[in-house]
């Protein structure tokens, strides 16, 4: 079940919101509890089975972790932990894509595999693996104490708004959360507004874009040329971004409905100056996580093994830097799908962030804003038709098209085809809402407000919730009539 489909949307939502909102602590924990299996269990059947065994053993392993009597017997506990979170992403996640690189070296030892053989993956599973290996790993380091009750430990892991693409929330920043929050009208309206601007994301923006994208990656090799390529490039890369953030809206206004504070999860990455800034600005969670609990736990490690400033040469924390990112960013691209092309594309942003490490460094900082973020936001393109295209040769006929070595004609596809006044309004409109456009009105109206005078402040400020309210009701609306008139409806997190 999507967020942006009409079953959720007038259905599962109101009658959770109903019942949810007027029960006593522990019994809306139930409830949602409750809730999540039926949401999950809605799109994946009996797989709803498997997230529950999911929370059940890893509540099992953080008790275990924590009345360990010894330190060897915590870490036995803890590796036994994270052994089982990802085997759930090996066989459910990796294993055709292990068995098919492996075809000819088992063929050659006369083992014959079916070609035949299909691995249904199970939505979320990427993301509630992650929470559950981040709380293990929180309770061994006693960042925060293992939970005792099972039911705080399914709602964590099987929320509906986050389990099938985050935010990878922390037990540690929810746990107080999940034993006591407010649910108050104020949370109410303020997590409406949140996910009907998410809504508006995913299904005005992204899906409309996703059209011309899905066109344009579609087309052959043999038809492209520079002014189409780039157009289904830049399309992709706004595609994706309110694709994404718009899920993410939309879960941390779910999340404020029932008085659950989520982690943000994008902060304008596409203003990023450097592949670094970008980073720390696309898919929040992400990335704090792979730093937390891959990279700089695997720097350390090397750190603490050289014991001089200097080994063969290097700087002791280039050795610990440059092998840990690469590993970081590699996985990285392996979590987002079983596929070279994302291992590629993560190697390809870590070669980025290790090349502005060591010698472009000084280089972009001496350049002017603008060629920065014109810099970043090139790199950040040609990966994602890296991240989007089927394979390495499509990828590549793909990259030579937008340098303008394309062997199309232009005669059966060209810009114009692709481009019609609803295609045109939301590519400009999604340009000027990747930029932080909504934040530099916001400071320009706080200033306002400050030298308005007092008779006329509260004309201001109504005029203010009057325009903000009118617009949230027509993306509402307008999102309601685009999802009544069309069953496209993609979302792309879904198969990582």
């Amino acid at each position: 079940m999507l967020f942006s489909t009409p079953t959720f949307l007038f259905l599962f939502l109101p009658a959770v919101l109903m019942i949810g909102l007027f029960l006593k602590k522990e019994a809306q924990n139930l409830f949602l509890l409750l809730a999540s299996l039926i949401f999950y269990a809605w799109g994946e059947g009996w797989i709803v089975l498997l997230l529950l065994a999911s929370a059940l053993f890893n509540h099992c392993f953080g008790l275990a972790i924590e009345k360990g009597n010894s330190s060897g017997k915590r870490k036995a506990w803890l590796i036994a932990g994270l052994g089982f979170n990802l085997s759930l992403l090996i066989v459910f996640k990796y294993a055709g894509f292990i068995l098919a690189n492996l075809e000819p070296l088992l063929r050659s030892a006369g083992i014959v595999i079916s070609k035949n053989i299909t691995w249904h993956q199970p939505l979320g599973v990427s993301f509630f693996t992650f929470m559950a290996m981040a709380y293990l790993v929180e309770v061994y380091n006693r960042s925060c104490p293992a939970e005792n009750k099972f039911l705080h430990t399914a709602l964590f892991i099987t929320f509906f708004p986050t389990v099938l693409a985050g935010p990878i929330n922390r037990y540690s920043s929810l746990r107080q959360q999940l034993a006591e929050r407010e649910t108050t009208p104020e949370l109410l309206s303020q997590g409406s507004r949140r996910f009907i601007i998410g809504l508006g994301k995913k299904v005005l923006l992204a899906d409309t874009l996703a059209r011309v994208a899905d066109h344009i990656f579609a087309i052959p090799a043999s038809g492209l040329t520079a002014p189409v390529a780039w157009l289904g490039a830049v399309c992709y890369t706004l595609q994706i971004f309110f694709d994404f953030s718009g899920y993410s809206d939309m879960a941390i206004g779910l999340g404020r409905m029932f008085g659950f504070t989520f982690m943000e999860n994008f902060k304008y990455p596409y203003i990023s100056r450097s592949i670094t800034e970008f980073w720390t600005r696309w898919h929040i969670s992400l990335s704090t996580w792979l730093r937390d609990f891959l990279f700089l736990p695997m720097a350390y490690s090397v750190s603490r093994r050289i014991k001089s400033n200097r080994w063969l040469g290097i700087k002791a924390e280039s050795w610990s830097y440059y092998p840990s990112m690469f590993i970081t960013m590699l996985l990285c691209g392996l979590w987002h799908g079983a596929a070279w092309t994302f291992i590629a594309w993560g190697v390809y942003h870590g070669s980025f962030i290790m090349l502005e490490r060591s010698v472009l460094k000084k280089f972009i900082r001496r350049l002017w804003t603008p060629l920065q973020i014109s810099y970043a936001l090139l790199t950040v393109i040609f990966g994602w038709v890296l991240f989007r295209a089927d394979d390495f040769s499509r990828a590549a006929g793909f990259w030579r098209a937008m340098f303008g070595f394309g062997h199309g004609d232009g005669l059966e596809f060209y810009p114009a085809l692709y481009l019609n006044n609803e295609v045109l309004t939301v590519l400009a409109l999604a340009i000027l809402l990747a930029a932080p456009v909504g934040l530099a009105l916001a400071k320009i109206f706080d200033r306002l407000c400050r030298t308005t005078e007092v008779k006329r402040l509260l004309w201001l400020k109504g005029g203010y919730r009057l325009l903000t309210t009118t617009l949230l009701l027509a993306v509402l609306l307008a999102s309601a009539m685009r999802l009544a008139m069309t069953t496209y409806n993609p979302f792309i997190y879904f198969r990582f």
